[in-house]
């Protein structure tokens, strides 16, 4: 039975008047069948430049993929002109060619299925930065910049192999479930070179909020266009607010070209000046003063993240924490700054007593610090230890993705330092080591203590 969908385009067209929404040039009711080409579809996940994106399964291989499709589009004979969508599809298509780089998305494989284009690309399981854009939720600051000097990585290699992305923006930025950042949707792309089969420069093609003031007037774009939109999107991150703001599209394509972003520690203080004049410089009206690429962005948000000082790492909810924290047996061996960022990316969570923490044979990617209260496991063999303040559970679930190997039950209420796999792995991997280093040396505090406790009841 074909999967069909409501006319979007009314609401489209007002959040293009807000300024929120791409160009696009294909209206998303066409039907789509359950299967496009050998791909079954199990359920839309979006919606990118110029088509709907499924998450599909390939039972040839045997994996989940995200699969875009969009109507086939024909050349006009009286304009000569090729549909907006086909053109996009062409656009990917070349551009995934050479795109084969770790923070960038792949594509296995495009086709054509009756009526519809597709593109069959890595199924990418996480969330976009969309999901915390406008305040809507943020993360620590030493994540943002983590995550956005990866983003810088993928652009830089892109514009080393002649493309332009041109649509650098929240939705187009994944992170995993493990940490991963993945750079999505090179539909309106551009080539830098005059010999190339890419599109070129198109006024106002591609997210109002967040293209260069070069793209707003229709100008030559290069590589310093995607440094200024990732700018937008870093402001976006940092702050909780997009960088400006217009009831019209004309209204914010003037602020665009004509007002000055506003100071980053304007807005959050608590944050590095060298930061504040890095993101001034990716705004700046002028490309010449941007960074010359991404590579240049990159290595100056890594220089900045390791000057910055522990409590501009710790969120707010955990800063009255720290001197409990710091004295833990959990972070015994460790200077005040990897706790620091240890705690930067950790969250509180709270159990009653009575309630069971953690269930055995679950999954959990989290690694939870008890910072007050007890805890016993019980694994159904019989044995069982006491769990306090310094101690960790759910290990298995954090380092390797496993089912928790015993209950977890709370004796008392328990209030824990909440740590995601995933927040890990996103962090650069000179920062990663010393959070596993802090948990293996909890694992091995554990099993010494276990071990101790079994020799004295055989003594007995």
């Amino acid at each position: 039975m074909p999967l069909s969908y409501d006319n979007s385009s009314l609401a489209n067209q007002k959040k293009k008047e807000m300024g929120q929404e791409q160009t696009s040039s294909v209206s998303q009711d066409f039907r789509v069948p359950a299967k496009v080409g050998k791909y079954q579809l199990l359920e839309r996940i979006g919606s990118g430049t110029c088509g709907i994106v499924y998450r599909a399964y390939d039972a040839i291989l045997s994996r989940d993929i995200a699969l875009k499709v969009s109507p086939v589009g024909t050349l006009d004979q009286t304009s000569g002109k090729i549909p907006g969508a086909q053109k996009a599809f062409v656009t990917e298509t070349l551009s995934a060619g050479r795109l084969a780089h770790p923070n960038i998305v792949t594509v296995y494989e495009a086709g054509v299925d009756g009526s519809l284009n597709y593109l069959a690309m890595e199924y990418v399981e996480g969330m976009s930065l969309k999901e915390y854009g406008r305040g809507k939720r943020q993360l620590p600051p030493y994540r943002v910049v983590n995550i956005i000097a990866k983003v810088c990585e993928a652009i830089d290699f892109s514009h080393k192999m002649g493309i332009v992305h041109r649509d650098i923006k929240p939705a187009n930025i994944m992170v995993s479930t493990t940490g991963d950042v993945k750079l999505l949707d090179f539909g309106i792309a551009i080539s830098t070179s005059a010999s190339d089969n890419l599109g070129s420069a198109t006024p106002s093609l591609g997210t109002p909020n967040y293209m260069s003031p070069e793209q707003v007037t229709g100008k030559e774009l290069g590589p310093r266009s995607d440094i200024y939109s990732l700018g937008a999107v870093m402001f976006e991150m940092l702050t909780g607010q997009q960088l400006f703001k217009a009831e019209k599209v004309k209204e914010l394509f003037r602020a665009v070209i004509k007002e000055t972003a506003p100071p980053l520690r304007s807005i959050r203080p608590d944050l590095p000046a060298e930061l504040e004049l890095l993101l001034a410089r990716c705004l700046s009206k002028n490309p010449r003063q941007r960074f010359a690429s991404g590579s240049d962005m990159a290595t100056a948000l890594r220089a900045i993240a390791d000057k910055m000082a522990p409590p501009d790492l710790i969120p707010p909810e955990l800063q009255s924490w720290m001197p409990l924290v710091q004295d833990l047996r959990f972070f015994s061996g460790f200077n005040a700054r990897d706790v620091a960022r240890f705690v930067s990316v950790s969250s509180l969570a709270r159990f009653g007593a009575g309630k069971t923490a953690l269930a055995k044979h679950t999954i959990d990617n989290h690694v939870y610090v008890i910072l007050e209260g007890v805890a016993s496991t019980r694994d159904g063999s019989g044995l069982s230890s006491v769990l306090g303040p310094g101690d960790c559970f759910g290990e298995a679930g954090f380092v390797r993705g496993d089912k928790c190997l015993a209950d977890i039950d709370v004796m008392t209420d328990i209030v824990a330092l909440k740590v995601a796999s995933a927040d890990v792995a996103a962090l650069a991997e000179s920062e990663q080591l010393p959070h596993y280093r802090m948990i293996a040396n909890s694992i091995v505090q554990r099993r010494v203590s276990a071990t101790d406790e079994l020799m004295l009841d055989l003594a007995l």
